[in-house]
């Protein structure tokens, strides 16, 4: 691959250009023959990882086996164990509060759905039903998705429709919807609320990402546009869904 910005693919999909690099390479994906390829295997590579993450995991003797290998002259008296002990409790109990009290557990659909966007951004046909009018949009999930939901108008807004797709994130079907605002992209996911569903706004980088529930379905907006525009569409898909 000849293209100048092959060698920012990973860092683009891993969130780690600054905003004005982030916007120049979407504004390159839909003219390079090459990198949106490029940044989809990255993607695959990246679930592929995150998936072995999950399911393998080092064994202990593994992490002494390392560690004896990086530090061969050292070795702890039974005194100084002994000693470490009530540090190495007070440390676990700050790191338990921290983990159980101060932090939530991630949603583990906002790495889906970030990926999903960064996989529309990267492709030259991000939508299966190219239409900026939601009246069509709309009525082309029904029978793919077991639910229904409804589009606000966004005639006279900042905003625009590009069209719409149906979406797996952890074999759950749900609608992509995808917007433009300026030279910036819009993704809406629509999913089934499960367990209550998750409110729930976290920033990654060059990504924010909002979600929140209302009326059994669990709405996500991932963007790297201003918070000012991500939450007007919030409220415009909040006040016509009430």
């Amino acid at each position: 691959m000849s293209c100048e910005w092959r060698e920012k693919v990973a860092l683009y999909v891993d969130n780690e250009l600054d905003p004005a690099a982030t916007e120049g390479f979407s504004a390159h994906l839909p003219s390079c023959p090459d990198c949106p390829a490029a940044v989809t295997e990255q993607m695959e590579l990246k679930k592929a990882v995150r998936i072995a993450g999950r399911a393998f995991h080092a064994p202990p003797d593994l992490h002494a086996a390392i560690y004896s290998s990086l530090h061969p002259h050292k070795s702890a008296s039974p005194w100084w164990k002994w000693a470490m002990a009530p540090v190495c409790a007070l440390l676990l109990g700050i790191i338990s509060y921290q983990l159980f009290s101060g932090m939530r557990r991630p949603d583990p659909m906002v790495a889906g759905v970030t990926d999903l966007h960064v996989v529309a951004l990267a492709s030259p046909n991000p939508v299966d039903i190219a239409n900026s009018n939601q009246h069509v949009v709309k009525p082309w999930f029904q029978g793919k998705l077991p639910f229904t939901f409804t589009l606000p108008e966004v005639a006279g807004s900042p905003f625009v429709l590009v069209g719409g797709k149906v979406a797996y994130v952890g074999q759950k079907p749900g609608a992509e919807l995808l917007y433009t605002v300026g030279a910036h992209k819009i993704s809406v996911f629509i999913f089934q609320a499960q367990n209550g569903g998750r409110t729930t706004t976290n920033r990654d980088l060059s990504f924010e990402t909002t979600g929140w529930v209302q009326g059994g379905l669990q709405y996500y907006l991932v963007t790297d546009a201003n918070k000012e525009e991500s939450r007007k569409l919030v409220s415009m898909f909040q006040e016509v869904n009430r």
